[in-house]
């Protein structure tokens, strides 16, 4: 039998780079017990037809399906009651045919849990996948799962935020189809798949370095996904032979042996006279492969290496770099109120000598620039100091937008408003901080859920009451984690 483990960590040592996963809707499916496409679609069939109808009505052809769908439930989502919430949401983004359902599907998978099946084998898997040490993640997929595993990493959404961005190949999730957070951002019909396609070429050149230069690990996919081999050749077919053969080595797929032993094979791609064998691993046990993964160390964590990468590019790019450059005794970095990002040549010996002082100039670069990289955890930490590191207005402009797309749900905001002048429900309505809004209203929403059903809230309807909470003064909140303390039953 094949020691999967041990198999996976030889291919690992053969590669220069470390690894990027490619996550398909077999992942969520698998982890969050969600639908696969067929069974997505079905569930907005219920109004209005049968799902074999229109899929027949394709010849099979599950985008094409979706389009139909889409056009006879825009009719019936203008006028349904049970919609009526969310067209008051919509309403004024809601442009096209395809709009009405993709709204729903978002609303859908914005209410899934994403702490995962609860068996424990899937358990287990999550906890590993929490620790993997993955360069980044490319996926399909529309739902929360990977931002709430790898909370640290900075989202880009759709082709046209990757392909016009800055990103830096580390600590970072490309949702190449979209997501849940942006409804419009959804590849879904034919025609989003037909505008999708056209531009493989141009994102195949954006993604031309990472399948070169690191292992690919496809989770959740079929090794026959035309999707994905859309892309694969995409790729190849801006690869010498040389470069063909090293991009076929870092292609590796890992797929469910349903019950059989597990096994490493190769499995062949071709297309217009090209060959690519990838690598497929197959097990019913995925964590023995995420260990395998887990167990490429890396001595310094990938969001400060991302923000130090994506500063060293502006640097570079800068039209007149030498007014962003200086050059700073070590000893003359605490009293530098204006230094954001250091780089520093020096010699081991004095390695020892200079840890504490550069800890403390880590801390105070990501306080002053850093916004962007900011986590939960620096959050949580900073909530528990006397008074805070961070410039509330950065931190509410640059940091919230990453934090509204997180699963959790109770984030001390309230003392950052306070700090940056908002009192109430009504300055924050009239603030630049449309993020924010949305994490208070998900705190309210939730605390509502924990609230006891009284008499008195007949006549205020639930859909009134996080409202209320929010026009609460924050001067009632702020000394507090969650907005309101959680009242006795």
């Amino acid at each position: 039998m094949v020691n999967l483990k041990e198999e996976t960590t030889k291919l690992l040592k053969s590669k220069p780079g470390s690894p990027f996963l490619f996550v398909g809707s077999g992942f969520s499916r698998r982890y969050l017990g969600l639908e696969d496409w067929r069974g997505l679609l079905s569930r907005f069939c219920e109004r209005i037809g049968d799902f074999d109808y229109y899929s027949a009505t394709a010849n099979g052809n599950l985008p094409e399906a979706a389009g139909l769908i889409a056009k006879d439930f825009h009719e019936v989502w203008w006028k349904d009651a049970k919609y009526a919430g969310s067209r008051e949401k919509y309403k004024s983004t809601t442009k096209s045919v395809s709009d009405a359902l993709k709204n729903e599907i978002c609303e859908y998978l914005s209410d899934v849990d994403t702490s995962g099946v609860a068996a424990d084998y899937i358990q287990k898997e999550l906890s590993i996948l929490k620790e993997i040490n993955v360069d980044g993640i490319i996926t399909t997929n529309w739902d929360f799962l990977l931002e709430e595993i790898f909370p640290e990493y900075r989202v880009f959404v759709g082709q046209e935020e990757l392909l016009f961005s800055n990103p830096q190949a580390i600590a970072e999730i490309y949702k190449i189809h979209g997501c849940a957070s942006r409804p419009k951002s959804l590849v879904l019909t034919a025609e989003d798949y037909e505008n999708f396609e056209g531009k493989n070429p141009y994102l195949a050149a954006k993604l031309i370095t990472l399948f070169i230069e690191h292992p690919i690990f496809f989770v959740g996919y079929s090794v026959t996904d035309p999707h994905i081999q859309s892309i694969i050749f995409s790729i190849a077919q801006c690869l010498t032979p040389e470069k063909l053969e090293q991009f076929s080595e870092n292609l590796i797929f890992i797929r469910r042996a349903h019950e059989k032993e597990d096994s490493v094979q190769k499995f062949t791609f071709s297309e217009g006279g090209r060959n690519i064998a990838a690598t497929v691993l197959e097990t019913d046990d995925f964590s023995k492969v995420y260990a395998a993964i887990c167990e490429n160390k890396r001595k310094i964590p990938a969001r400060i290496l991302r923000y130090c990468k994506e500063q060293m590019y502006e640097l570079v790019k800068a039209e007149h770099p030498e007014k962003k450059m200086s050059v700073i005794d070590i000893d003359e970095l605490d009293t530098s109120e204006e230094v954001e990002f250091v780089v520093g040549v020096g010699v081991a010996q004095a390695q020892s000598h200079m840890k504490e002082k550069l800890a403390e100039q880590e801390e105070k670069a990501l306080a002053e620039s850093g916004y962007q990289g900011i986590n939960l955890s620096d959050i949580y930490t900073d909530f528990a100091k006397d008074k805070s590191v961070f410039d509330s207005d950065k931190l509410l402009r640059l940091a919230f937008p990453i934090f509204r797309r997180s699963s959790t749900t109770f984030i001390p905001v309230f003392r950052y408003l306070r700090d940056a002048g908002i009192n109430n429900a009504e300055d924050l309505k009239g603030s630049p901080y449309t993020s924010v809004r949305a994490v208070c209203e998900k705190i309210a929403k939730k605390v509502m859920r924990c609230l006891p059903t009284k008499a008195s809230t007949k006549n205020t309807g639930p859909e009134k009451q996080p409202l209320k909470l929010l026009q609460m003064p924050l001067q009632k909140k702020s000394q507090f984690l969650f907005p309101i303390k959680t009242q006795k039953m």
